[in-house]
């Protein structure tokens, strides 16, 4: 059954209605402001992580605060885009519609050592007048003109050993360090990271707002609506489903624990095996689909085990909603993003037992602890208990009523303008930043 939810709960920067949050702050609601966002994430051809949430969020944030103006600063053109009628492009041609968003293509020849991030955007911030910018991906410029907000996700690459490469980690690191000297404040999606980020960097916790995420909008049954047997039926013609199935999504990266799920399965017998089978959905690249390939074969795995590329993202809905469950046992994450997608779906979720998965599962999850197989593969067997598992669907359902996209739409406009009021209140030379 479900353990006890972990103490720690979901926190927001503001949950008041905006007219209150515009008296607090001092902030006069017909002021002109420009906002920026590095929208690079928005505008890559299938954007995933960052990219979905920032689109999901800002389809709604001009909305809040119509009199301001936002600059979405992008690298493409948008003939470069798939020209169809997914969610990514309605999402897109929605957030573009927005009278008050101006979609702003800049580039730079030769862009070589990160120079359109560290020179090129710095420079269109300074002649656009921009009044705060907000760098969504845990990582700040080594010059900026403006003052700015960053989304730190979660600091993994310093956490988990070999999680990246040395380069990579001495790159996320310094990144880190200019916006903990410069930022004007941070975001982060949930109060582990919050934790992480002030013991890691002695950052000031009123320096720093949880904002959670919130389920897929193209997963969310509350946005999509309508009954969804028949994708279901197509999903399992499609992938050649013939059995029940559980769905992970796994990664190169160490964290994503791919092979201790892998071990976790060659725990169960056959028989146990043979009940269902375990799609390993976004293997990528080449070679690392290799190596999952390579061990699946020494644990004797091939007959339960389906290695999948990145799918299509109009396929995630029904491939999740018809699965027998999600299984997300990382060595830890920023928040666990499928663990809402996967509870929004109706199907039940196992997940690492750690305080992020506990933060954000609720009580609505198994917990295993994700160095230990045995503990992985208990955790399998109970997941398939149809009792239980029916339980962790009614429980999902009502603990990912805690997110959706308005609120986090709402907390996002309310650190702006908690921002740009402590911008106009201390000396100009308080909230310089540089090198």
């Amino acid at each position: 059954m479900p353990s006890e939810q972990n103490e720690t709960t979901i926190e927001s920067v503001e949950w008041a209605p905006l007219g209150e949050i515009e008296a607090r702050y001092g902030l006069d609601a017909d002021e002109q402001v420009i906002i920026g966002l590095d929208a690079r994430s928005i505008f890559m051809p299938r954007p995933r992580g960052i990219g979905r949430t920032l689109l999901d969020a800002y389809r709604r944030v001009p909305e809040l605060a119509p009199k301001w103006r936002f600059h979405l600063y992008h690298q493409r053109n948008p003939t470069d885009l798939p020209d169809n009628h997914d969610a990514t492009a309605i999402g897109r041609k929605a957030l573009a519609d927005h009278s008050n968003v101006r979609l702003r293509k800049i580039d730079i020849v030769g862009d070589r050592f990160d120079t359109w991030f560290q020179v090129r955007l710095p420079l269109a911030l300074l002649g656009d007048q921009v009044d705060l910018m907000h760098f969504p991906a845990n990582a700040a410029p080594a010059w900026c003109p403006v003052p700015y907000v960053v989304t730190v996700h979660d600091l993994l690459p310093l956490e988990i050993e070999n999680e990246v490469m040395p380069i990579d980690r001495r790159r996320f690191q310094r990144g880190l360090e200019r916006a903990v000297r410069h930022a004007a404040h941070f975001i982060v999606p949930s109060a582990a990271t919050r934790t992480t980020l002030c013991e890691m960097f002695s950052v000031d916790p009123e320096r720093v707002s949880v904002v959670p995420w919130a389920p897929d909008t193209a997963i969310d049954p509350r946005e999509r609506g309508g009954d969804e047997s028949d994708d279901i039926a197509k999903i399992r013609a499609c992938y050649e489903l013939d059995r029940p199935w559980l769905v992970n999504f796994a990664g190169s990266v160490k964290r994503k624990n791919t092979k201790g799920l892998l071990t976790a399965l060659a725990a169960l017998d056959r028989g146990r095996r043979a009940r269902f089978e375990l799609l390993l959905v976004g293997c990528e690249p080449r070679a690392f689909r290799e190596t999952i390939q390579a061990e699946v074969e020494r644990l004797g795995l091939e007959d339960c085990v389906r290695i999948l590329e990145f799918l299509p993202h109009e396929d995630l809905p029904a491939l999740l909603r018809g699965a027998r469950g999600l299984l997300i046992p990382s060595l830890n994450e920023g928040f666990g993003l499928p663990i809402v997608d996967a509870q929004s779906a109706g199907t039940p979720v196992l997940a690492a037992d750690r305080p992020v998965m506990r933060e954000v599962a609720g009580d609505a999850a198994l917990f295993c602890d994700p160095v230990d197989p045995d503990s992985i593969a208990n955790g399998i067997v109970d997941l398939l208990n149809d009792d239980v598992a029916n339980d962790l669907v009614e429980r999902g359902y009502r603990n990912v009523e805690r997110y959706s996209w308005d609120r986090t739409a709402e907390a996002l406009v309310a650190v702006y303008r908690r921002c740009l009021r402590g911008l106009r209140t201390v000396q100009p030379a308080a909230v310089e930043v540089g090198v």
